[in-house]
């Protein structure tokens, strides 16, 4: 799926009307901006990941991002320019050099220039954002199969494999049980400590991630780079 079409579904379908309203252009015409500026910004994230360490940290940095701005996230707000400000700079260099490439994408759209280095921070880190949603995605479907196999296993166990029919209810009952004593017992979902993108560019130490999963580079990226 290209990525416009994954950020059309964003914050309920009204993304590109919110991002319009930011940069007082249309939101067709931010679809376009976004179009035109995101596969470069995701092209650069992958050829500086192609170095293992930073590949870690990039794989850090989506392990935490809860991808709040593809669903309600504040796009405007100063954390999301701030931030992505600065994943412009490390992959560009310099504000100037990021700025240039913002204007000439608004050059050949028609877009004005301020619209559209108004809208470039947000587009990067709806990229981090996308990545997020496909990393943490990615996990959770490692992860599905194994708890199921072993729901499974305790299922046919309480049940004597299966034959009795007073045993499916005892187990049936039992699972209820146990599932509401974990979600008694399992503490409440924190928000976690913000974390900038500087944060994880300039961290030397290697950090264990609580998934031990490596996807491939290749397929983090697939799709966001070509229009």
């Amino acid at each position: 799926m290209r990525v416009i079409e994954e950020l059309e579904k964003a914050q309920g379908g009204q993304l590109f009307r919110k991002l319009g309203e930011l940069a007082g252009i249309s939101p067709s015409d931010a679809k376009r901006a976004l179009e035109a500026m995101c596969p470069p910004i995701a092209a650069r994230l992958q050829a500086r990941a192609a170095q293992p360490t930073a590949f870690e940290q990039l794989l850090n940095l989506l392990e935490d991002n809860e991808s709040d701005l593809l669903k309600e996230g504040d796009p405007g707000s100063d954390e999301v320019r701030a931030d992505g400000l600065a994943v412009l700079v490390d992959l560009y260099g310099s504000d100037d050099a990021a700025r240039n490439e913002a204007e000439m994408a608004g050059r050949a759209l028609r877009i004005d220039g301020p619209a559209m280095q108004r809208l470039q921070p947000i587009a990067a880190q709806l990229v981090l954002a996308l990545l997020s949603e496909r990393f943490q995605k990615g996990n959770e479907l490692e992860e599905a199969p194994a708890a199921t196999a072993s729901e499974q296993s305790a299922e046919r166990a309480a049940t004597g494999g299966g034959k009795s029919i007073w045993g499916i209810v005892i187990a049936a009952a039992g699972a209820a049980i146990a599932r509401a004593l974990m979600n008694r017992l399992l503490p409440r979902r924190r928000r976690r400590t913000r974390y900038t993108y500087d944060d994880y560019r300039r961290r030397t130490t290697r950090r264990r991630r609580r998934s031990a999963r490596q996807p491939r580079l290749e397929d983090l990226f697939r799709d966001l780079i070509g229009k």
